[in-house]
């Protein structure tokens, strides 16, 4: 287990999916794995799990289990997914522990992640996430203590929201909204703003007026670089600059702005903007 360990990828990025029972998992398991168990046979839905260019260890004391498991996260697009099947005494004492754990495998978007110290308090007012998907951005906040409100038009999304959610013993709100019509935007005030990975220019022009005085607004969507053939299609990526150009000075602050790549490679832009006092 030790030599195969030294070069697997999940093991080393600590994305460890344990899949066995509970109670078996307790006894004993690798350092930093997530427990989900699953009977053979049963599916884990993405929300659970880390982006898909991330490496993934999946670890069953069933062999059918696991590689089974490994390959169909395989064929739903996953980079690199590695099984190993578990046997304790084989398991180095240095890397074993016991007990339940804490880890899970889902993130936030990094930006929001990396720039959370520039939200206002909680106490500040709610969190409007525009085009949320399958939540993951407001679960996080709402585990921080912020009231939470998701909109986005796929009700297969907002399901996996409510199923994180209902998973990480917090409470979000879920709203099914085609955000191509004005009348389905909660109009707010808000006193926090998210948008990842859409881009509808129209509705970033309406995102200073629905902030409150003092809100704070985050988007990070794809970019447009030269000779890029990737997702999404032209018409959905920003120029060079333009979300700077969005939001206007007089009415807005400039907190950070990063014109660069997302860890699956793709060219995107980023802003966080407080609206200024009037």
């Amino acid at each position: 287990m030790q030599s195969f360990l030294q070069s697997s990828a999940g093991w080393k990025s600590r994305n460890i999916l344990d899949v066995r029972s509970s109670q078996d998992f307790a006894q004993g398991h690798l350092q930093g794995a997530t427990s989900h168990p699953l009977a053979v046979g049963e599916d884990l839905p993405s929300i659970f799990l880390p982006p898909r260019h991330e490496p993934l260890l999946v670890v069953s004391d069933d062999p059918a289990q696991a590689r089974d498991l490994a390959r169909q996260l395989e064929s739903r697009g996953r980079v690199t997914v590695e099984f190993l099947v578990w046997e304790l005494n084989t398991c180095p004492a240095e890397l074993l522990s016991s007990g339940s754990s804490a880890h899970h495998l889902w993130s936030p978007p990094g930006w929001l992640r990396d720039h959370e110290v520039w939200l206002p308090p909680p106490a500040a007012g709610p969190v409007l996430d525009l085009a949320c998907g399958s939540g993951r951005a407001v679960v996080w906040l709402a585990q921080r203590g912020y009231r939470t409100l998701g909109v986005d038009w796929q009700p297969e999304a907002l399901d996996l929201g409510r199923m994180l959610a209902q998973s990480q013993g917090v409470h979000c709100q879920f709203q099914l909204g085609d955000l191509r019509d004005p009348d389905q935007v909660p109009p707010g005030p808000w006193s926090v703003i998210l948008n990842f990975r859409y881009l509808q220019r129209d509705l970033l022009a309406t995102l200073p007026a629905l902030l409150q005085p003092g809100g704070v607004a985050l988007v990070r969507t794809f970019r447009h670089v030269a000779r890029y053939e990737g997702h999404p299609h032209r018409k959905h990526r920003l120029d060079a600059g333009e979300l700077l150009k969005t939001f206007p000075a007089g009415l807005c602050e400039i907190i950070a702005h990063e014109e660069g790549f997302d860890p699956d490679g793709r060219p995107a832009a980023g802003i966080v903007v407080r609206r200024k006092a009037i």
